[in-house]
């Protein structure tokens, strides 16, 4: 098992930023690749400290792929325009320095928490680029995370992403839906026990009646952590495959 660790400059976001990357030794030319987000105040090693990422990448042969996403909610801001470098320039990157598929079926979205947020977000606007999503304990309503009291992120770094209500309505992924009506295979699932468990199950009614025939909803327990997350992720993988 080959572990990558990538610093580059941006040209989007005139910085350096990094990405963690798990390659299967199985030498293949044209692997599956999964893009694997991690949450609020991660970064692209936040997996690897907490999950066996070698074991998922082993027992599936795919690339597994954790860009370091900072607290930019995975969209575009006056300060980050991280969305936009995601898919204009990240996933073009990789797709040029790793033996990964450009193929729609062969390329999988997942994340959890803000990074579950961002990889229905990514998935939806792009279902060119990917066929399956997966979502645990996903922020399913940015403006509820926003005035939740038990929310990690302070209302002044919130407002500075999503900066008006028309911004705010935008990004709001029952919109976007809406919007798209993209024809991924999608999961998200939540603990029972999180503070965002009635978010997730509005959003579950939602998509089980839009995205019939192609939506999963996968009943946990746990509350919002990564012992939750580390509990289900092989569950997901085993989804994805």
């Amino acid at each position: 098992m080959t572990l990558m660790n990538l610093s580059y400059r941006t040209n989007y976001l005139h910085t350096y930023f990094k990405t963690t990357v798990v390659v299967p030794d199985t030498n293949e030319s044209n692997y599956t690749a999964v893009w694997l987000l991690h949450g609020y105040t991660g970064d692209d090693s936040a997996w690897i400290r907490h999950v066996n990422v070698e074991k998922l990448a082993r027992d599936h042969n795919w690339v597994i792929i954790m860009p370091e996403g900072r607290n930019a909610f995975y969209s575009d801001s006056n300060f980050i325009p991280y969305y936009s470098y995601f898919v204009d320039e990240f996933i073009p990157k990789m797709q040029s320095l790793l033996p990964i598929s450009k193929e729609r079926d062969h390329n999988f979205i997942v994340g959890s928490s803000m990074g579950g947020y961002g990889a229905l977000k990514i998935a939806f606007l792009n279902d060119d680029k990917f066929s399956k999503v997966a979502a645990l304990s996903p922020i399913t309503d940015i403006e509820h995370f926003r005035d939740n009291p038990k929310g990690p992120m302070a209302k002044e770094t919130f407002n500075s992403i999503f900066d008006s209500p028309d911004k705010i309505a935008h990004n709001q992924l029952i919109n976007i839906y809406n919007s798209r009506q993209p024809k991924q295979q999608i999961l998200t699932l939540c603990g029972d026990a999180d503070f965002m468990h009635e978010d997730n199950i509005m959003f579950k009614n939602f998509l089980s009646i839009h995205a019939k025939g192609h939506y999963t909803w996968m009943p946990v327990s746990g509350d919002h952590s990564w012992k939750t997350w580390g509990d289900n992720i092989e569950k997901v993988f085993n989804w994805l495959n």
